[in-house]
């Protein structure tokens, strides 16, 4: 059988130039604030910029895992323990790959929702929308949606195997 993997990081291009933006405004006021760097008159702009520093890192960091397999379909955003998500074929009601609006469904990218409809994403508009036999929803976008499709059409018959038992 055939396996779909992907993986994802927030590379928009819009996020890089806010980035680029704080880091700029915060070392020149760091220049401007000190003698070329030595000296420094306000060590509050330098512990701003380390403050600033982590959680962009943190963002670029990340990363968007996704898998389909034998097993069902699993996701995760690397480093965060706490957001692994795995279906097995048994849990699966429906399974496809669609078009959604991440901020009008979800309110933007990342891991969104709620208990019974969340999304993992980083960008885009593609996603793999999957419906549990409980009718909960869980959408992880894609950027390899024809990868995917043909992936999930292999498994396709777990899926309607599954509905008829249930």
């Amino acid at each position: 059988m055939r396996v779909f993997e992907e993986k994802q990081r927030f590379n928009q291009w819009w996020l890089y130039a806010i980035y680029i933006l704080v880091l700029a405004v915060l070392i020149t006021a760091i220049y401007k604030n000190s003698d070329g760097f030595t000296n420094f008159h306000s060590p509050f702009l330098v512990l701003l910029l380390l403050i600033a520093s982590i959680p962009m890192g943190f963002i670029l960091y990340m990363q968007l895992e996704t898998r389909i397999d034998n097993e069902g379909v699993s996701v995760k955003f690397i480093p965060l323990g706490f957001s692994k998500k795995s279906f097995s074929w048994k849990e699966i009601d429906e399974c496809y790959v669609r078009k959604y609006n991440p901020f009008v469904e979800y309110g933007g990218w990342g891991i969104r929702g709620s208990s019974r409809r969340k999304a993992y994403n980083v960008s885009g508009y593609l996603g793999i929308q999957i419906v549990t036999i409980d009718k909960k929803k869980f959408l992880i976008g894609t950027q390899k949606p024809d990868a995917a499709r043909a992936v999930l059409s292999q498994y396709h018959h777990k899926i309607n195997r599954n509905n008829k038992t249930a």
